[in-house]
């Protein structure tokens, strides 16, 4: 065998234009999306059609807006809420009339695996969702916090949602946390339908303020992140529509490619690394019991606060 014909034995394949994955046309499918961990576009693709029938029920009927990163680790990422244009054939919109502007978005609506992986394609590698269905906007279906970590350690996000658990477990609210996929914590509270958003927001800002009541060092509401000083902010304005929240099961653009990954509470532990689950570890996590399974039916009303 000559030396050249050798070489080209060895030759690394030519990059393909285009895969099917469950009937969705995935283009450039072999971009390297995390060159550092070796993962394209198809493996992330790959990921959420298998996480789908988990996934699919938290996106049914809601407005989504799409976190675009085409180029995976290596580019610039964008927010993505108007999608007048672009989409395949097929994949449902929703027009509302954007009350800053005046203007009409046409948002993604969620709830069908081709739906969800034609935004993948289009590089959203992060899913991101309203508290709320198309048929009623202003009527959450759930409460979230966000406990986000100014100092940047997640242990203190965890320490955070332990006291908010405490606080919400007295007022007999049951609360289900996950991790956001970086250095957060997330907590959403499943609602039956009536409060609006502003008063679903009023009383997460209100809970908001007696973490930080009880523990001043550790918790703040501050909204200058200048002011914060390495405390924990307990974000409630995710509570207001045209907001979102990364979704269950959805892939972080961040080292590693961890999974936003539904807790059960004595799993928050400040030791734990959140990016331990991550695209290519999800599937060792046991399949069930499904920390999360019983979230739609303990739908709760949202109680006074004397």
């Amino acid at each position: 065998m000559s030396s050249s014909h050798h070489r080209s034995a060895l030759a690394t394949p030519p990059a393909r234009d285009s895969v099917k994955v469950m009937g969705v046309t995935v283009s450039h499918p072999d971009k390297l999306w995390w060159p550092d961990e070796g993962i394209a576009k198809l493996e992330v693709i790959r990921f959420y059609a298998d996480i789908a029938p988990r996934l699919l029920p938290w996106m049914k009927e809601r407005p989504l807006v799409a976190e675009r990163c085409p180029d995976g680790m290596l580019g610039a990422c964008f927010f993505q809420k108007d999608f007048s244009r672009g989409l395949p054939p097929g994949v449902p919109t929703i027009p509302i009339v954007a009350g800053s502007t005046g203007r009409t978005v046409r948002y993604v609506v969620g709830g069908s695996r081709k739906t969800l992986l034609s935004l993948v394609n289009l590089g959203c590698i992060t899913i991101h969702l309203m508290n709320c269905r198309r048929r009623s906007l202003q009527k959450p279906d759930w409460m979230a916090f966000d406990l986000d970590p100014s100092s940047g350690v997640f242990a203190d996000a965890a320490r955070a949602g332990l006291l908010l658990r405490t606080i919400l477990d007295e007022l007999r609210i049951h609360s289900y946390p996950k991790t956001s996929g970086g250095r957060g914590l997330h907590v959403l509270v499943p609602l039956r339908l009536g409060p609006t958003q502003t008063e679903v927001r009023v009383f997460a800002q209100r809970i908001g303020r007696m973490m930080a009541a009880r523990a001043p060092a550790l918790v703040t509401t501050e909204m200058s992140p200048a002011r914060r000083q390495g405390r924990v902010f307990a974000d409630a304005l995710r509570n207001a529509f045209g907001q979102t929240i990364a979704s269950p099961y959805s892939v972080r653009r961040r080292p590693r490619a961890p999974v936003s990954t539904p807790l059960a509470w004595p799993e928050v532990d400040p030791g734990l690394d959140p990016a331990q689950y991550n695209l290519r570890t999800f599937r060792l996590r046991p399949a069930d019991p499904d920390p999360w399974a019983d979230f739609w039916t303990e739908r709760q009303p949202l109680p006074e606060l004397t």
